[in-house]
């Protein structure tokens, strides 16, 4: 009985400790959470190159950053297939979904990304039919941007790769995997996203 209480004990610990760094996760977040926790300790540590031992973050950036380079070719691939320029065009198009009628500079700042080049993303869907820029209601001299019939179906045509191209990227997880996985990159986008709007607002 005395084990068992430990154990519990050790549980609601644990609880206590996930619930501090994610003050809006469930209990089911933290069993998934908790599990997956577990299945690490099952997995082989990446061997050090040279007997150098690598950080754990270490790790991270280099399987995130080879991972990505993978997903990048998937993608360039894809935006042939569709016939759109670059991938960026077809972000900027779904970001129309997300923005209520934006400025130039919102939908680049949306992205994050260098003035210049998200200006030269939003000529090539202007030119292409795919936005169309209107007078700014409150202010005459500002235009807004909105997505073109053209536009929507082109992007639903691009949605329809993105979601078969997604399903065999992460074909390897289970589903409370990709929850998992999920649940930890939107905390690191959260915080990043924060960071350069901090960052934005001191420039």
């Amino acid at each position: 009985m005395e084990k068992s209480d430990n154990q519990l004990v050790e549980l609601v610990n644990l609880f206590h400790q996930y619930t501090q760094e994610s003050s809006s996760a469930s209990i089911g977040d933290f069993c998934k959470h908790y599990l997956a926790s577990e299945k690490m300790q099952e997995i082989e540590k990446y061997p050090p190159p040279h007997g150098r031992e690598i950080p754990l973050e270490g790790l991270l950036g280099r399987t995130y950053g080879k991972l990505w380079r993978f997903v990048n070719l998937e993608l360039k691939q894809m935006a042939e297939t569709v016939e759109m320029d670059t991938v960026e065009e077809i972000w900027y198009l779904g970001a129309m979904f997300e923005l209520p009628s934006p400025t130039k500079s919102d939908l680049i700042n949306h992205h994050m990304a260098e003035f210049s080049s998200g200006i030269a993303v939003i000529n090539r869907l202007l030119a292409k039919g795919f936005l169309e820029e209107f007078p700014d209601e409150m202010d005459k001299r500002a235009k807004r941007l909105r997505i073109t019939e053209a536009g929507k179906g082109k992007l639903f045509m691009c949605f329809e790769h993105l979601e078969m191209m997604s399903k065999d990227i992460f074909k390897y997880l289970s589903q409370d995997e990709k929850e998992i996985l999920y649940q930890i990159l939107a905390k690191l986008e959260r915080n990043h996203a924060l960071k350069y709007e901090k960052t934005k607002q001191k420039a």
